[in-house]
């Protein structure tokens, strides 16, 4: 009988990448898909193999996330309230074989959250992106046993940011040794968005005047109502100014009719959703985040990274990323006339606002950049799994 000298060789186990799954509600242009997209390019693949799975609809994300080399699933689940869900999730989660499981709002961290558990996978984090009353789109009578239930369930919590690791922890109970606080991160977009920008100029008809930029979901917490009201006297003072809010939500019937109220449809314009926003960026002179409450708003990443001066409510985490006067300019939320007065100064010392707009870049570029981010991500679900499971036979392990 013949006998292969490979038989007398040592075995030498088969390395891996570490595989993390991420679970959003649909591959739509929102907060969670938007970071998942940066986080995808700046993680080696060679150590992490990622896949990004949604519960219904699909959307422009899907395409974005493969063109990667990404992984996706839609797993088409028909109903809110569908335990086909959890099913599903739990069949891709073994598939998968899924060394961490990570969820990202309410579908997610419910369904998936159970699935990950019922799979028995080593390691279940989940990411909060806001604030107490403002987590949810939509209220039930059943949120706060849904906080609780998601609470629950992870192993681990990553907060955008300090207040909303605060809010994790004195409302929702989360062990402070089980939170951690990554905020999310953006690269400068390397496409020149001027051209894109005069030609929005010249559709929303500014004629050379200033724009004054709030992008945001028309909703309670993001404060457009405080915006119209500081914008009917910004318009005394500065009658060529004009201002644009890219964003839809429940609230555009009641927010219209205060603008015509005012007499202001000429000078605030709610242009809609846009799912690219950075030739609007291009087009502004100044951006306006008027929130009542933040996490760590994505948009205020995005003016960051497009060197644009900055004036914000210094609600949530926003005092973390803007010190006021230094890098941008922090008023007091639900204060028209406080806001409208930040306004006009930002519109009277264009040399100050240029000022600020460089150092909020660097800002960025030093603590908000993706790259950086990732490096923490990476940090932490090395750490996670390590904690779970041996790290044998795994990339990260031999490296």
């Amino acid at each position: 009988m013949l006998i292969s000298m490979h038989a007398f060789l040592p075995i030498t186990p088969i390395k891996r990448p570490f595989r993390v799954v991420h679970f959003v509600s649909t591959f739509a242009v929102k907060t969670d898909t938007k970071w998942l997209l940066q986080l995808a390019r700046q993680l080696d693949p060679a150590e992490f193999e990622m896949a990004v799975v949604c519960f219904f609809q699909g959307g422009p994300m899907k395409k974005q996330f493969e063109d990667l080399g990404v992984t996706t699933e839609n797993l088409d689940v028909p109903g809110e309230r569908d335990p086909r869900a959890i099913i599903r999730a739990r069949n891709f989660i073994e598939g998968f074989e899924a060394d961490v499981v990570h969820t990202h709002l309410l579908r997610a961290d419910l369904f998936a959250g159970l699935a990950a558990r019922w799979a028995a996978a080593p390691v279940l984090v989940s990411t909060c992106y806001a604030i107490g009353d403002f987590r949810r789109e939509k209220k039930r009578r059943s949120d706060r046993i849904l906080d609780a239930l998601c609470a629950a369930l992870p192993t681990h919590t990553i907060a955008v940011s300090k207040a909303v690791a605060k809010d994790c922890m004195d409302r929702l109970h989360v062990r402070p040794e089980h939170v951690s606080i990554i905020h999310t991160g953006i690269d400068s977009p390397k496409t020149d968005y001027s051209a894109a920008g005069s030609d929005l100029r010249a559709a929303w008809r500014l004629e050379g005047g200033p724009l004054i930029l709030t992008i945001a979901r028309l909703s309670y917490e993001k404060g457009v109502d405080t915006l119209i009201e500081a914008a009917s006297q910004v318009y005394r003072t500065h009658p060529a100014a004009r201002f644009v809010v890219l964003g839809e939500g429940p609230d555009r019937p009641i927010l219209q009719k205060r603008i015509d109220q005012l007499g202001l449809s000429a000078v605030v314009r709610l242009a809609g959703f846009e799912p690219n926003v950075f030739p609007a960026l291009a087009a502004a002179n100044i951006v306006c985040i008027p929130s009542k409450s933040e996490g760590m708003p994505n948009v205020l990443l995005e003016a960051m990274a497009m060197r644009k001066p900055i004036i914000a409510t210094d609600v949530g985490g926003i005092p973390e990323a803007i010190e006021s006067e230094k890098n941008g300019l922090l008023v007091p939320s639900q204060q028209p006339d406080t806001l409208a007065r930040g306004l006009a100064r930002l519109l009277d010392e264009p040399e100050t606002a240029r000022r600020w707009a460089d150092a909020a870049h660097e800002t960025m570029a030093s603590r908000f950049h993706a790259a950086k981010v990732a490096r923490q991500y990476a940090a932490l679900y090395r750490r996670l799994i390590s904690e779970r499971r041996p790290p044998s036979g795994y990339v990260a392990a031999a490296s």
